[in-house]
């Protein structure tokens, strides 16, 4: 979800009826393989790209970031080809599949709390201060999100905080693909909105575990411009290493945080590949680059059930 929270990104505006009211992409709830700013317009590295093969039948899979901007394309070439001659575009989750109107009621059904609840019903003075101090860099006031829950929360401050370095979802590689591949391409969705907004619901609640995650956000910019590096040079060691080993071995308690978000999603989209392979097709699969990625990630799974997986150097 966050990566690291998710996630999906968003578009804000304020009314007098709900002070803060937002929309957004939900694909950025699941992520914090996300990056940064200091890096010039080139190609970018095939490097988070693997072919894989089992049964004799071949796919593609594309770790993606899902905030990005113009400086990601063009994208390498091998990865553009692969595409064309791809037959199914997969992805985590296609939005467009159900209204705007559903999509906001399950926003407010599991992102909001009932009975008229706020956070400090539920979190301490001093997490509650941690979020305040978020929340003052955008001259957001508390008051204005305080029917949020945690998770949702997280999603907006994290979205918040992409579009102040300059990254936006509707310019996201999972974004690109879905918009080249309307109405042309068979579109797949490994997860759905619901699931993805269930999983809001999912997530620890224990304020220990929320102070540690909040205090994890605070110093978004160098994680993100070690991040954006590491994906625009195909360093998946070094990306792994900002979005997932780093902040848990900072902060042991955010494993619960990261199964849900990470961990407990991959046997779901191990099981896509599967489906790819059963149905005879030549998919091209864009999961979050942070999936893809270490000893649970699902390259590794994908080869400890006999797929023989390779990733792809960028050709000069």
């Amino acid at each position: 979800m966050s990566q690291q929270i998710n996630q999906q990104v968003m578009a804000h505006s304020t009314s007098p009826q709900n002070g803060f009211q937002i929309k957004m992409t939900m694909n950025t709830v699941f992520q914090y393989c996300l990056l940064t700013l200091l890096i010039i317009s080139q190609p970018v590295s095939a490097e988070l790209f693997w072919t894989y093969e089992k049964d004799q039948q071949t796919g593609y899979l594309l770790g993606s970031v899902h905030f990005a901007n113009s400086s990601f394309y063009p994208l390498d070439k091998q990865v553009m080809k692969a595409y064309e001659q791809s037959s199914v575009l997969v992805v985590e989750v296609d939005e467009q599949t159900i209204p705007e109107a559903e999509r906001q009621q399950l926003l407010k059904r599991y992102g909001v709390y009932p009975n008229n609840e706020t956070l400090k019903d539920h979190l301490k003075p001093k997490t509650l201060n941690v979020i305040e101090r978020l929340l003052s860099e955008f001259k957001i006031p508390l008051d204005n999100v305080k029917h949020y829950r945690p998770g949702l929360l997280a999603v907006t401050i994290t979205a918040f905080q992409a579009e102040k370095l300059g990254y936006f979802a509707g310019q996201g590689i999972d974004t690109y693909f879905l918009q080249k591949a309307r109405y042309k391409k068979p579109i797949r969705q490994i997860e759905d909105f619901a699931f993805q907004m269930k999983l809001l619901s999912k997530l620890p609640d224990e304020d220990d575990i929320l102070q540690d995650s909040f205090n994890d956000m605070a110093d978004y910019k160098v994680t993100w411009e070690a991040m954006m590096a590491a994906w625009k040079n195909g360093n998946g060691n070094e990306l792994y290493k900002q979005a997932v080993a780093d902040p848990l071995n900072d902060y042991p308690k955010l494993a619960r945080f990261f199964d849900t978000l990470f961990f407990d999603r991959h046997p779901r989209m191990v099981k896509s590949v599967d489906q790819c392979v059963s149905n005879k097709e030549t998919c091209f699969i864009v999961l979050g680059a942070g999936h893809m990625l270490g000893e649970k990630g699902i390259v590794a799974l994908l080869t400890k059930q006999g797929y023989r997986v390779t990733k792809m150097s960028s050709r000069e």
